[in-house]
């Protein structure tokens, strides 16, 4: 990195993207986890291109199409953070004379529209259907892994993508994530967790906690490689396509990595957590984000109007 930083800002308008993301990285003010997000995305975006593709030769048709075929099927959330992460990385290479346009300009955000699809997508899932499926050794297990710790801490998907073996208190069932902001914040785990770590850590006791199962064509960052089996970090995208696999029904309908969080959530206020233990586990910034995730389904709520039935039995 350091010879890309020695061009910074005179390598002009011939200089490739991976060198202008360095420098535009190195120059802005962002928090180490945001860098990371930025980095990740950027070049994903140089990998997929032409090798030392030049910023200005990027037209808007050519990011147009890589958006679409990167991030068609994701939802307008992660389509219009990446997008965003374009504009700003274009904008800053029009102030340094790198290229004279932005082809982020007339690309639109996505809207969100809630089909009956989403709607299915966006429902919690039931533990009897979470047990069956991280029980089911047909996965990989890595993968079963995953799905139970999204589950039992109720983090987001790519913050324990992001963890490191170093960052875990297996003795405590806790590890440190990067928040939303770059905030270092705990996430706690129960047994459903704890017995699971042991086998996918192994004999490793630094680098990424979740690894690709096949060593990466292209080197990664040196904070995505695990130093034992050299192997890459597990991207989101991967881990998506995964969980997405193994819950398909035959309807085409399938279940999202976010919905184990939100399932959590449910869960755990229709066992009568309260509001403020929910917004300390979820790490929500306000009671009033915890509105699309506590969902309590037909039956909480009949099961929670028969337990204050003045008239039923009582043992």
């Amino acid at each position: 990195m350091g010879q890309l930083l020695r061009i910074g800002h005179h390598s002009g308008i011939e200089g490739p993207i991976e060198v202008a993301a360095e420098a535009f990285l190195a120059d802005s003010d962002f928090t180490d986890a945001t860098r990371h997000v930025y980095r990740r995305t950027l070049l994903a975006l140089a990998d997929e291109l032409e090798h030392g593709i030049r910023v200005h030769e990027i037209s808007q048709a050519v990011l147009r199409r890589y958006l679409k075929d990167q991030y068609g099927n994701a939802s307008p959330a992660t389509y219009n953070r990446n997008l965003a992460t374009f504009r700003s990385f274009f904008d800053w290479c029009i102030e340094f004379d790198r290229t004279t346009t932005n082809p982020t300009a007339r690309i639109k955000n996505r809207k969100n529209r809630r089909t009956t699809t989403a709607e299915r997508q966006a429902r919690p899932i039931s533990y009897d259907e979470l047990d069956a499926l991280w029980a089911n050794d047909t996965h990989d297990r890595r993968d079963r892994c995953y799905w139970a710790m999204l589950y039992d801490t109720a983090a987001r998907a790519n913050e324990l993508l992001l963890l490191n073996i170093e960052d875990l208190d297996l003795a405590n069932k806790e590890a440190i994530v990067n928040g939303k902001g770059g905030s270092a914040e705990h996430v706690h785990w129960s047994s459903l967790t704890a017995r699971r770590l042991p086998g996918i850590i192994a004999k490793r006791t630094t680098g990424p906690l979740f690894i690709a199962n096949r060593r990466p064509v292209r080197a990664p960052a040196t904070d995505d490689l695990c130093p034992t089996t050299g192997r890459a970090r597990l991207s989101y995208r991967r881990a998506a396509e995964l969980f997405k696999t193994a819950t398909t029904q035959p309807d085409g309908t399938h279940h999202t990595l976010h919905q184990l969080r939100h399932s959590r959530l449910t869960h755990l206020a229709a066992d009568g957590e309260t509001a403020p233990m929910l917004k300390a586990k979820s790490r929500h910034s306000s009671l009033r984000s915890l509105e699309p995730y506590v969902n309590p389904s037909h039956q909480d709520i009949k099961d929670m109007t028969n337990r204050h039935d003045p008239n039923r039995r009582r043992k």
